[in-house]
C-alpha cells in the first residue's frame, strides 16, 4: 500500500516549492557539449534558518583535455551550506553531462562548476573538489571554494565543521 507523503507544515500544495522545476519529472533532452548553467534549478531551502550541509557526489564525471581531445575521467564532490536554496539532483546531471565532449583543463572545470553553483545558490559556503584519473603519470585535484560575502570567521568555522562532518559519514558510508 502506498501511503502518500504529507507535504512540510507551511507548504499546503505539496510542492515545497518544487512547482517551478523543468527537469524532475519530465522526459529529458540530453546534450552532451556546452555547459550550460541555465539547465540547473534551485528549490527554497526545506529547513530554513538551520544550519546543515548538502554533499553531491557525481561518480561518472567526464570531459575532453582542450589539447589532445582525449577524454578525461573524474569525480566531483561538491558540499555545500545551503542559504535559500538547494539545487536540483537531476539538472544538476543534465549540466554535468554537457562537459561530457567540451575541451576544458580541469583547473578551469572545477572553478566554472563552483562559480556556476555559487550564481544560483548564494549558498554560505560551497567547494567544488575534482578527483581526476591520472594522465601521463600526473592526477590532478583541483579544489574550488567560494562563501558568502560577509562570511565571519565563526561562520566559517561551523561550515567547515559541517563540511567535514559530511566528509567522514561520506567516506564511512563507502567503506574509506
Amino acid at each position: 500500500m502506498r501511503v502518500p507523503l504529507q507535504p512540510p507544515s507551511g507548504h499546503r500544495d505539496g510542492h515545497s516549492g518544487t512547482e517551478a522545476l523543468s527537469a524532475l519529472g519530465h522526459a529529458t533532452p540530453y546534450a552532451y557539449e556546452d555547459p550550460d548553467a541555465g539547465v540547473l534549478e534551485a528549490f527554497p531551502n526545506p529547513s530554513p534558518g538551520r544550519t546543515w550541509a548538502v554533499s553531491l557526489l557525481c561518480e561518472e564525471f567526464t570531459t575532453l583535455c582542450p589539447v589532445t581531445g582525449q577524454p578525461d575521467y573524474g569525480r566531483l564532490r561538491i558540499d555545500y551550506v545551503p542559504r535559500d536554496r538547494c539545487v536540483e539532483s537531476k539538472s544538476l546531471k543534465l549540466y554535468l553531462v554537457r562537459f561530457r565532449n567540451h575541451g576544458t583543463f580541469h583547473e578551469a572545470c572545477v572553478n566554472r562548476v563552483a562559480d556556476d553553483l555559487c550564481d544560483l545558490l548564494a549558498p554560505f559556503y560551497l567547494r567544488v573538489y575534482g578527483d581526476f584519473a591520472p594522465r601521463g603519470g600526473i592526477a590532478i585535484k583541483p579544489l574550488a571554494v567560494r562563501e558568502a560575502d560577509g562570511l565571519d570567521d565563526e561562520g566559517r568555522a561551523r561550515c567547515l565543521s559541517l563540511l567535514d562532518q559530511a566528509l567522514g559519514t561520506a567516506g564511512a558510508s563507502r567503506g574509506a
